[in-house]
């Protein structure tokens, strides 16, 4: 049970799922609540104080590099507030099922139900994730340049001479300047499209791209970006078209 509802947590915070700190975790929670029945202690406030920090102790060692990322109190609260609210929801769900298939298919069924729920939330988040809008930096010689990206799925292309995946971006006056201080970063991108079987992109190998996510940045040296003349979104919601392969 604990390891369910960790699960469940851990989805609605949006953490990553590490399975070993998961099985550590409900194993700490089992042997917790063992200890404090064995301790006889009353339904008061210490029994209160004593859960709670097992719930904190539990969602710390779940967490991939707490105390590096410096986990924040609310965060925290939040993590106990949705395992408590499962809790609640756990036997609710349990008491329907023992009265729908009987005491002895009761667990199964409830376990196949969190199983189709999990499923749905992590397809549901990587259909998400394959049309979402990122802010990102590209930098070159100390300069930056920021725009709003789009993670496309869709987009394979890649550099011809080195073979690195390409990113598409609208042509500002900055990255104009740039191919021009920096001819020696200067490419040429082949590429194929709907209703244009053959073109050619000029492009740069910038210092840095970097991509800022929810709770970490994913950074790429060296990496190569196309630009378009013309504009990738019908209403400006994106200057840019990240490619496929960066966010792996």
């Amino acid at each position: 049970m604990n390891m369910q509802l960790l699960l469940l947590t851990q989805l609605l915070l949006k953490e990553k799922i590490l399975f070993v700190r998961l099985l550590a975790a409900s194993a700490a929670g089992g042997i917790g609540a063992v200890l404090i029945l064995v301790l006889g202690v009353g339904y008061g406030i210490g029994y209160i104080l004593l859960v709670l920090g097992l719930d904190a102790a539990m969602l710390l060692i779940s967490i991939q590099h707490p105390w590096k990322r410096r986990i924040s109190c609310q965060r925290l609260v939040m993590g106990i507030i949705y395992l408590h609210g499962m809790e609640f929801a756990y036997g609710k769900l349990m008491e329907c099922a023992v009265r729908l298939v009987g005491e002895r298919m009761a667990r199964m069924t409830v376990i196949a139900v969190i199983a189709v729920i999990v499923m749905f939330i992590l397809a549901y988040r990587k259909w998400a994730g394959a049309r979402q809008i990122y802010n990102v930096t590209l930098t070159e010689e100390g300069e930056n340049a920021v725009y709003k990206a789009l993670f496309d799925t869709g987009n394979f292309l890649t550099d011809p001479v080195s073979g690195k995946p390409v990113s598409v971006v609208e042509e500002t006056e900055a990255t104009r300047k740039w191919l021009e201080k920096y001819p020696h970063k200067y490419k040429i991108i082949p590429y194929q499209s709907v209703g244009r079987e053959h073109g050619l992109l000029e492009g740069i190998v910038v210092d840095e791209l970097i991509i800022q996510k929810e709770k970490e940045q994913v950074v790429k040296k060296g990496a190569v970006v196309a630009l378009y003349r013309g504009k990738l979104s019908k209403d400006g919601q994106f200057q840019m078209i990240l490619n496929q392969s960066l966010m792996i």
